[in-house]
């Protein structure tokens, strides 16, 4: 991975402190040392160290009175942008959070066994931290779709909306909700990398005309994949077996399966009975190739005071040792 930092610009966060520049003059205007009453020193010579010590007096008092200024000013490097680029893609992860998700695979019935939620849980977790170099994001859809977490390379986001799902589900399974909203997300942002949609759901549902249209109008326009793993229940029909014409109603999960393959885009379905063959599918997925990812995160402003308290404490440091070689008294030899 490369990596580019991008700054906006320094800024002051109180400019008001500014007015005390003027207080800056004051050392390279006033005498500041004592007058020996001697009635002339002019035909001495003139001493070029002392002229030379007087003139660093005088510029280190104004110095330090402005460095002092400026830093009470609250001066700061603008908000950064640190440019990455590496290997991965863009996912939106849309998993489903209805009822059904509470129960276990088909390949099980026993009461203790693993839900397809907590599996789905587990596993997209270790895909989310070993994820590479991808951009990620989530939505989940019951009857209405959520936007848990925005896509950028935040895993913590990620893991903290999976983490929120131990609560269990409820409602419907709205998926064509769930996959607008994650397709949306995609609008207006520009493709630096394969761009990918991860379903993780047990059921189907039954699509009107327009809603297939829609979907299919905005799988094109955002260049998405579809990668679908089918979480099959008990009851759940099974997507390798083509049901009957007169019975393919009472099969919403093929006829959204049949859809899916209709859209003319990268689909693939991954049909998983059990925790192991979510493992698999997944550990597929994460082995795809994809194009090279760039991408930004926002970096704090660095404040910059104590660079300018620094410079001042080192002006005072050299006015004080300037004092201790001041002359006090002038005695005649």
């Amino acid at each position: 991975m490369s990596e580019f930092l991008q700054s906006t610009g320094a800024g002051l966060h109180s400019p008001a402190w500014l007015f005390l520049l003027v207080l800056a003059l004051v050392p390279l205007m006033v005498r500041g040392h004592a007058a020996f009453p001697y009635p002339s020193v002019s035909r001495l010579p003139e001493d070029e160290l002392s002229v030379w010590i007087e003139r660093l007096w005088r510029w280190a008092g104004s110095l330090a009175i402005a460095t002092l200024a400026i830093a009470m000013s609250g001066p700061y490097w603008g908000e950064q942008r640190l440019e990455k680029v590496g290997r991965g893609a863009h996912v939106m992860i849309v998993l489903d959070r209805s009822a059904s998700m509470n129960d276990s695979f088909a390949d099980t019935a026993k009461s203790d066994s693993e839900s397809k939620m907590a599996a789905a849980r587990r596993v997209l977790q270790s895909f989310v931290s070993q994820s590479r170099e991808d951009l990620l994001g989530m939505v989940t859809f019951s009857t209405s779709p959520i936007l848990v977490a925005p896509l950028g390379g935040d895993r913590e986001a990620v893991l903290a909306a999976l983490r929120a799902t131990e609560a269990g589900g409820m409602g419907f399974t709205a998926v064509a909700r769930g996959l607008g909203m994650a397709l949306d997300y995609f609008e207006g942002r520009p493709v630096t990398g394969a761009r990918a949609i991860l379903l993780v759901s047990d059921g189907g549902a039954h699509l009107d005309v327009k809603t297939q249209d829609l979907l299919r109008e905005m799988f094109h326009r955002q260049g998405a994949s579809l990668y679908w793993v089918y979480l099959r229940s008990a009851n759940g029909a099974s997507l390798k077996d083509a049901p009957e014409d007169e019975n393919r109603d009472a099969f919403p999960e093929y006829q959204l399966h049949e859809y899916f393959q209709s859209l003319g885009v990268n689909y693939h379905v991954y049909e998983a009975e059990s925790p192991q063959a979510v493992e698999e599918a997944l550990a597929d997925i994460s082995r795809l190739k994809n194009q090279p990812v760039k991408y930004y995160e926002a970096a704090a402003r660095q404040d910059l005071s104590w660079v300018f308290y620094l410079i001042a404490l080192l002006c005072a440091a050299t006015l004080f040792a300037l004092h201790l070689t001041e002359v006090k008294k002038w005695r005649a030899v």
